[in-house]
């Protein structure tokens, strides 16, 4: 592979593993729930702050990536009038020739308590240089999800009216893993990238015990979990097969306690290092 077509690959993958984070909201604030039965799972939601970091665990031979690692910076906080969610991602990539690509990637987004407004800001930098941002509006009308895009260009689109984005989506999957379903396959648009809306496919696994070692002084790590098991199939190409395939530890009080990415040819996993809680809004 030439060096162009290396640092390519290198941008896909990472947008698509921030995809994945973004889509399921980390499994984070944006998510959560007190343990058991809630009725308004809204209500239970809990803010956080959170620091993880990956590593790669598994290569193919001939895979374009022989090494990676990372960092991942996460806050949610609950506002008087919607979710605000700020996330950034810094990967390191080592291709089996020339030097590391470091890829980093963040994102400022607010959603509705409705789910019926989304605003959204990304931007993507390699080495640091920005290559790419993307900046836009989606609101759902009575028969489609109306998408305004202002950066790279103005232009607009509509999608189907049960088009998802990524908190109201996190919320459905919490509520199915609390009824005890055990499947799911929506509809979600997050505005990223050159694949913005995609068919998510999910596997919810059954309560498994807490398994991790991260500072947690407010003690919102230690909670059971569902595994969820997700695979991303772009719009227009999903014959093609899905484009990201990741699993979260999902807390039943909305912390991730772990995460992995599977691209086909490499695996990163993705560890809790740090979680602390963030105040509740005072609203008038």
């Amino acid at each position: 592979m030439t060096l162009s077509g290396f640092v390519s690959e290198i941008k896909n993958q990472h947008q698509r593993s921030f995809k994945g984070a973004l889509i399921f909201c980390l499994g984070l604030g944006g998510c959560a729930a007190q343990a058991g039965n809630v009725a308004n799972v809204e209500d239970a939601i809990v803010p956080h702050m959170a620091e993880y970091h990956f590593k790669l665990t598994h290569a193919e031979q001939g895979s374009s990536v022989v090494d990676a690692s990372g960092v991942l910076g996460y806050r949610f906080e609950k506002m008087c009038d919607g979710w605000v969610t700020e996330m950034q991602q810094v990967m390191i990539l080592q291709g089996s020739e020339g030097t590391p690509i470091n890829s980093a990637y963040s994102i400022t987004q607010w959603e509705d308590f409705a789910g019926d407004e989304y605003r959204f800001r990304m931007r993507d930098y390699l080495d640091g240089t920005k290559v790419d941002e993307v900046a836009g509006k989606a609101v759902r009308g009575s028969d489609a999800v109306k998408v305004t895009y202002e950066i790279p260009v103005e232009v607009e689109e509509e999608l189907p009216v049960d088009a998802m984005f990524p908190t109201q989506h996190s919320l459905v999957l919490l509520r199915r893993a609390q009824a005890g379903e055990k499947f799911g396959n929506d509809l979600v648009f997050d505005g990223s990238g050159d694949d913005p809306t995609n068919r998510v496919a999910v596997v919810i696994s059954g309560r498994k015990d807490a398994d991790n070692t991260a500072d947690d002084p407010d003690m919102i790590a230690q909670s059971t979990f569902h595994r969820m098991n997700l695979a991303f199939y772009p719009i227009g190409a999903a014959e093609n097969g899905p484009s990201t395939e990741m699993a979260v530890d999902f807390g039943e009080n909305g912390v991730a306690q772990g995460m992995r990415f599977d691209y086909g040819g490499f695996e990163v996993l993705g560890t809790l290092d740090k979680v602390t809680r963030l105040p509740m809004p005072e609203c008038g």
